[in-house]
């Protein structure tokens, strides 16, 4: 029995000892091996962050209307003796356009400057015989009074008579008209419109926070779906006093030229504003941020390993972001391949549109002092 034991007891030692050297000896193989895969380098794509100057731009939506626009209405009622215009014309200010029947009203004016001659002769002779004492003070100062009364007559007939002529306020294009010869008009009715268009304003909106950038005279550039392609050019003309407090934004007009008549008020126009022009700013690709939480971050290649490096950003512009805190330029900056990489490992690097480089050839490149 005792051999028995004996036997059993060596080879559960045997047992013991290989499963002992298995995990000892080439079961530490094992780690090494993945530390030699782990240290295998990523490959990504990078990009130098640069120095250059970037535009401050802003995109807005706008309005157009007319430099100058009124509805032309009678003032008084009257039959249309006669339209002096036709639809679409270019008209001059003080030009007649519409002309009622007057002749009531010249009669009034007929008798109301007949009284008045008749007034001033009564008070010359008045006069006269106020020198010689032949007529009291009194007479002459009530003829005075009626002769006052007698030229306010005439200045009210001549003032109705012009009622009668509806004419252009300001030079501009005449709209469609809606009344006919003959027809009755009365107090308020529309007769046409007048609309200067050789220069239109924009009227467009931006946020509050871009106010401090935003002044008269600035450029922008409008653009409309109507004529694909082309860009009309203006200037900043006006900015509102006020802040909307429900918008938090700001009104502002701009001019536009409108010569060649292609613009007409009402029309919806998308507005392309450079607030700024700043000089000589880090600017890296779009791409190569990235934002965790509130903050941004870029990843840099330093000496062939990851860097990641917190950011501050300013403009942003066609594929290109200013950094205006974090970076100097000249730094090596992955875009490509980020979601692979962490803090501290090897890549193998291929510059945007230049060559491969190896791991560990990558350091990242300084601004020349």
């Amino acid at each position: 029995m005792r051999l028995p034991l004996q036997i059993a007891a060596v080879v559960a030692i045997v047992a013991i000892g290989g499963g002992i050297w298995y995990v000892t000896g080439r079961g530490g193989d094992a780690p090494a091996a993945q530390q030699k895969a782990t240290a295998r380098p990523i490959n990504v794509v990078a990009a130098h962050a640069t120095r250059g100057d970037i535009a401050v731009t802003f995109d807005a939506v706008g309005t157009l209307r007319a430099n100058e626009a009124v509805t032309l209405t009678a003032k008084t009622a009257g039959l249309v003796r006669s339209i002096n215009f036709t639809e679409g014309q270019l008209v001059q200010a003080g030009d007649v356009l519409v002309e009622l029947d007057d002749r009531e009203v010249r009669a009034n004016l007929a008798v109301a400057e007949a009284g008045r001659r008749n007034t001033a002769q009564l008070l010359e002779r008045a006069r006269a015989l106020l020198a010689r004492q032949n007529v009291a003070q009194a007479r002459v100062d009530e003829l005075s009074s009626q002769l006052a009364g007698s030229e306010a007559e005439v200045r009210a007939a001549q003032a109705r008579l012009q009622d009668l002529s509806i004419r252009a306020p300001f030079t501009g294009y005449a709209g469609l008209r809606q009344v006919s010869p003959g027809a009755l008009i009365r107090p308020a009715d529309v007769v046409t419109t007048l609309d200067d268009i050789r220069t239109v304003k924009l009227e467009f909106t931006v946020p509050e926070g871009s106010l401090r950038n935003l002044r008269a005279g600035m450029d922008i550039a409008a653009l409309s779906s109507v004529y694909p392609g082309q860009t009309f050019v203006g200037t900043v003309s006006a900015i509102d006093t006020r802040v909307d407090t429900v918008t938090r934004t700001v009104a502002a007009v701009a001019r536009i030229d409108n010569a060649n008549g292609q613009l007409r008020p009402g029309m919806f126009m998308t507005v392309q504003l450079t607030l700024d022009n700043r000089a000589n700013v880090v600017l890296v690709p779009e791409e190569a941020l990235v934002p965790v939480g509130d903050r941004q971050f870029v990843f840099l290649v330093v000496s062939g390993k990851v860097e990641r490096r917190p950011v501050t950003i300013g403009a942003r512009s066609r594929g290109v972001v200013e950094v205006a805190e974090g970076l100097q330029g000249g730094e090596l900056v992955i875009t490509r391949g980020i979601q692979k990489v962490r803090d501290g490992v090897p890549v193998q690097v291929e510059i945007a549109n230049g060559a491969a480089e190896g791991a560990g050839s990558q350091s990242a490149a300084r601004p020349a002092p």
